[in-house]
């Protein structure tokens, strides 16, 4: 049975956003980092933002519930299914943010692919939009912004447990 991640008003934007790194850390370090709730917290969330709740079910159809958390306390619950699980190279996803009432503001698929690279590992990261309600706008406008400095607290994240 296919989870799905609730009901939308319309598609949205086609654009893809990719983003390509190269980490300073071994491809089955930076997979763990990416798959296990206790890594997650520490980086997964544009600062200022925390991550105060996460769950990991990392299995094709499981599920990865998180958090995120503002500064001033308003959060944004998350949801991801997982639909492909390539350990340590490739994970596939389809993620939504929800509103205050438990509509989600858009449907987007996040692929990750890790290459090894010797001590290192090239990180390519794409997402799209699939779907979209009215008020999600902002929020995807600020995806490439908000996902880059993700990616940055990931590499800082590294240096410390590397």
């Amino acid at each position: 049975m296919a989870v799905e991640l609730g009901n939308f008003e319309n598609k949205a934007h086609s654009k893809d956003l990719v983003l390509k790194r190269t980490v300073k850390a071994p491809r089955a370090l930076v997979f763990e980092v990416f798959t296990k709730a206790e890594h997650l917290v520490q980086w997964w969330a544009p600062k200022p933002f925390t991550v105060p709740k996460c769950e990991v079910d990392l299995r094709p159809g499981g599920l990865w519930r998180y958090t995120f958390r503002a500064p001033e306390g308003w959060e944004h619950h998350c949801e991801t299914v997982y639909r492909e699980v390539e350990p340590p190279s490739r994970l596939v996803m389809e993620a939504s943010a929800m509103d205050p009432q438990g509509k989600p503001f858009f449907l987007l698929r996040q692929t990750v692919e890790l290459e090894e690279k010797g001590n290192e590992t090239n990180l390519t990261l794409t997402m799209k939009v699939l779907k979209a309600n009215p008020g999600s706008e902002p929020m995807i406008e600020g995806m490439a912004q908000g996902t880059n400095m993700t990616l940055d607290n990931l590499a800082e994240y590294l240096a410390k447990i590397g």
